[in-house]
């Protein structure tokens, strides 16, 4: 079993519990406390984005999630019944969606992020992986079953729930979510029931998982120490393919015929023959990438954690840099048909126009406005905080 130190979270945790105390205030349960509506949410931290059919959803900080309908110049704080920090969102259709986060949390939409509704948390999650393990009928004829309860006792034991990382569905019935020490679950039924998954990917150390994506081909997850797993389309359960990279990876993107995947300290690798070989790339930044799309056009798009915007006009073997008029640290993006991007990270949710007839040259030009202005002064300006 994977080997590690909750000392200093504890710690972490007695100091908030001392000062929450000193302040009067008791503790609530973030799974448990819808989140707070607030004019000036759009400038707080976001973590992800997706597109819904035409509009635009982004998730974040405390429950919060948004939706645009005009390609982020306005938004709609939605209703949503948790506070705890959301990190991944996914459309498969415009109106069914799903979100992750802290607290294991797995959210549902019917109506294209305006509401939400909870379909599954961390210790339902242990619960059901308990179960799964132990059923002679199901998980528990493993040879190995043993092991997976004895890792998740042994999780439940250090106290807290794991945090869900990604999340991706590719139609509106069949998905996954996925986080920290191999957690990871399939539903077939869009979130009714789920089905532990441990033992389908090859992840024997129990690295964390932050990402899952998907081509026309296999879908993908991203990891610790250099790692991608891969399950085809027609296969049941995903295979490691090591990139020979020591640093985490934090997401990946195809367009069925190129494969990237990107992480810390601007590690971006690149393959042509579905994961067998990797390049590394260079690319002019020792940031972490933490987000990346090809564009309709074609075009590679990727972003970093110290605010950078980088693009490829030939599938990601040389990158240019072009300006934003505000700078921060970028957590995830999305693109849409007109040139439209939606940015969100560490300061909130910015959106920027990019003209795709000019980035053929990959001239700086090819930004030709952005909305961020304007949405400053619809909900307040500010930075926030990359927590």
């Amino acid at each position: 079993m994977r080997v590690f130190s909750v000392s200093g979270c504890r710690t972490f945790l007695l100091i908030n519990l001392l000062l929450m105390c000193g302040n009067g205030q008791a503790f609530e349960d973030p799974t448990q406390v819808p989140a707070a509506m607030s004019e000036k949410m759009l400038t707080t931290p976001f973590a992800a984005v997706s597109s819904a059919g035409e509009h635009t959803v982004v998730v974040g900080q405390r429950g919060h999630i948004a939706v645009s309908d005009d390609g982020g110049h306005s938004w709609k704080q939605a209703q949503v019944p948790v506070s705890s920090d959301l990190v991944a969102v996914s459309f498969p259709t415009a109106q069914q969606g799903w979100a992750v986060g802290h607290g294991g949390i797995v959210l549902h939409s019917r109506d294209g992020g305006l509401s939400w509704e909870r379909q599954l948390d961390g210790h339902q999650t242990s619960r059901l992986i308990l179960d799964y393990y132990t059923d002679k009928t199901r998980g528990g004829a493993l040879e190995n079953a043993q092991l997976f309860i004895d890792r998740e006792q042994a999780l439940i034991g250090y106290g807290g729930t794991q945090a869900l990382m990604a999340v991706h569905f590719i139609d509106e019935q069949n998905g996954f979510v996925a986080g920290l020490f191999n957690r990871i679950l399939k539903t077939t039924d869009g979130g009714k029931t789920w089905e532990p998954w441990l033992h389908r990917v090859e992840n024997p150390d129990e690295l964390h998982f932050y990402s899952i994506s998907a081509d026309a081909q296999a879908l993908y997850i991203t990891g610790e120490q250099g790692m991608v797993w891969r399950m085809g389309r027609d296969q049941s359960a995903f295979a490691a393919i090591p990139i020979h990279y020591a640093g985490t990876l934090f997401g990946f993107a195809s367009n069925g015929k190129v494969l990237v995947a990107f992480g810390m300290r601007g590690s971006v690798f690149r393959s042509t023959d579905a994961g067998a070989n990797w390049v590394r790339i260079p690319i002019n930044t020792q940031a972490g990438i933490s987000a990346g799309t090809f564009l309709p056009t074609g075009h590679l798009l990727l972003t970093s954690l110290a605010g950078e915007l980088e693009l490829s006009a030939d599938e990601g073997l040389t990158f240019k840099r072009f300006p934003l008029k505000k700078s921060m640290p970028i957590f995830g993006l999305v693109a849409g048909l007109d040139g439209r991007l939606t940015l969100v990270g560490a300061a909130g949710v910015q959106p920027e126009v990019m003209a795709l007839a000019a980035i053929k040259s990959q001239e700086p030009s090819a930004l030709v406005g952005s909305a961020a202005d304007q949405m400053s002064t619809l909900f307040g300006a500010g930075y926030g905080y990359h927590h």
